[in-house]
């Protein structure tokens, strides 16, 4: 099966427009292009296009299945010094 295309700027504006409006972030508070200002919308959109293209390098990563499940999931410091009382 072929890869599927990298998304084109429009998808991603979009994304990135979506993902700020869930979490309360309104791009539009910020000037549209305009290099005098600490930031703007077109930097902020370009810098967020850049960093969802990033090739995330630990994406491949499997846990050791050798490994004791108390490494992978340590249980509460509470429990090992018996200060837990259920």
């Amino acid at each position: 099966m072929a890869a599927p295309p990298p998304p084109t700027d429009a998808e991603l504006d979009a994304y990135i427009k979506i993902r700020y409006a869930l979490i309360g972030i309104d791009l539009s508070t910020l000037p549209e292009n305009d290099p005098a200002a600490p930031m703007d919308q077109a930097r902020v959109m370009s810098n967020a296009r850049s960093t969802i293209r990033q090739e995330v390098q630990y994406s491949d990563y499997v846990p050791d299945q050798q490994a004791h499940a108390a490494v992978l999931y340590p249980a509460p410091f509470a429990a090992w010094t018996g200060e837990y009382k259920p």
